[in-house]
């Protein structure tokens, strides 16, 4: 019989040390969120708000729901996961000149406004409404950040001098996001040539807010 302290895994009575046991369980599958929220968006296209079942995407994502449930605790939040995925996810990029600013925007804008993303997300908002407070969550974190971070370039190019003082942001955020959507939406030639558009709505950005008498260089 093989004697209990030649084993590697035993420790002396005391001594400091444990016994040291084999871990348990799988290793945490860190494709998981991935499968899931891509399979949340493919359950969104298909059944909508109203009709998301988190069973259905357990399903699709080929995951127990269990493990849906400890990363979204409730329905209402993997919904708001998923559709965050589908939003612009904007940040000021500060690049120190509005032209600069627009040009970074514009493009990440435009990859929300391509399908599927622009028909979910047009669905989804339809629905919204009827669940006020997923509706609150999804304006606050998905559209009003997005939005703010255009306003930010704005309000920044006004504190630099190359906007006029009396400048409304808010309203030029929304006229530069305006133009974006209603090219995708309203039968733009195809295929689209994104670059040189961008290039035209920064330059007619940049001549409507311009001042009247720009700082000396």
């Amino acid at each position: 019989m093989t004697d209990i302290t030649d084993s590697p895994n035993h420790t002396e009575a005391g001594g400091t040390g444990e016994v040291s046991r084999p871990r348990r369980g799988r290793p945490r599958d860190a494709t998981i969120d991935t499968r899931v929220l891509t399979a949340a968006v493919a359950e969104l296209a298909e059944n909508g708000v109203a009709g998301f079942s988190v069973n259905s995407v357990a399903a699709r994502a080929g995951v127990a729901k269990r493990g849906i449930y400890m990363r979204w605790p409730d329905r209402d939040d993997l919904v708001l996961a998923a559709l965050g995925t589908l939003a612009a996810g904007l940040v000021p990029p500060r690049t120190g000149a509005l032209r600069g600013d627009l040009l970074r925007l514009a493009p990440l804008v435009d990859a929300v406004f391509t399908e599927p993303r622009m028909s979910i997300l047009g669905r989804c908002m339809a629905e919204l409404p009827r669940f006020p407070a997923m509706y609150a969550a999804f304006r606050r974190e998905s559209v009003d950040r997005c939005a703010a971070a255009i306003e930010d370039a704005f309000h920044d190019a006004v504190t630099r001098g190359e906007a006029r003082a009396d400048l409304d942001t808010d309203l030029a955020s929304g006229a530069f996001l305006g133009s974006l959507l209603a090219r995708h939406a309203f039968g733009a030639p195809q295929p689209l040539d994104h670059e040189t558009f961008h290039s035209r709505l920064v330059d007619f950005c940049l001549a409507a807010v311009r001042p009247e008498h720009p700082p000396a260089p």
